[in-house]
């Protein structure tokens, strides 16, 4: 049934190619279908909805973070696709809200799962992931009153490369495509014009900051250490 679905749409090509695709694509779903269900073999623990208070400037902040899927291992996430700077990002935030307040009885570790693969983020001090989080929750509170000069997908490019500026600016402007450039998304457009260059010295400093905590932390068997160094070309979607 799922093959004559497949079948019906136009994702793939009709004849030979498009039958050796579609195999390997099934194949490819049945392997992360599999893993998923050996992952959360173990029942979840009750829903639990954390509340934590910050000072920002002299005012109050309270930020909630419910889980409702969480297992003695940890938070499990999963996506059946490419693993992407969104992904990261996303289980980052989910992860600090969980180490800043571990629940009993679960050891506060994420992992994420993906089409492509899995990456990790392992157990972090209490202390050290409400400071991660405080500095985060400022800088939305900065967005509110002004666009942030941070683009993931440029933002990603640059720091794992190296602080490569040139990647940045390949992912932002699309090179010879530029239609697939993340500068063509219709509200950076919006908010950003009358810059002359978005990518400046602003942005630079938040990539560093939002994300050079997330790399440190992150493990991913196709990233080199903790560093998150690609080896040679990561096969990981900018």
């Amino acid at each position: 049934a799922l093959l004559a679905l497949a079948r019906a749409g136009g994702e793939y090509p009709a004849g030979a190619l498009g039958e050796a695709e579609l195999g390997r694509e099934l194949g490819r779903l049945q392997a992360f279908a599999a893993t998923v269900a050996a992952e959360t073999a173990a029942a979840p623990l009750p829903p639990r909805v954390s509340r934590l208070d910050f000072s920002l400037a002299g005012e109050g902040w309270t930020l909630t973070a419910a889980f409702a899927d969480l297992r003695p291992l940890g938070l499990l996430r999963w996506r059946y696709d490419d693993t992407r700077p969104v992904d990261y990002l996303a289980s980052w935030l989910s992860h600090l809200a969980l180490c800043a307040a571990p629940p009993p009885g679960v050891t506060p570790a994420t992992l994420g799962l993906s089409r492509d693969g899995r990456f990790r983020f392992a157990a972090i001090e209490a202390a050290e992931a409400r400071s991660l989080l405080a500095d985060l929750l400022a800088l939305y509170r900065e967005g509110l009153g002004r666009p942030l000069h941070f683009f993931p997908k440029s933002a990603w490019a640059y720091v794992s490369k190296g602080e490569n500026a040139g990647k940045a600016q390949a992912k932002w402007t699309g090179g010879n495509r530029p239609q697939f450039g993340e500068s063509a998304d219709p509200a950076y457009r919006l908010a950003l014009r009358g810059e002359p260059v978005p990518l400046d010295a602003r942005f630079f400093a938040l990539a560093k900051r939002v994300l050079g905590p997330l790399i440190a932390h992150l493990r991913d068997e196709r990233l080199d250490g903790a560093a998150g160094v690609p080896r040679g070309k990561s096969p990981i979607p900018e």
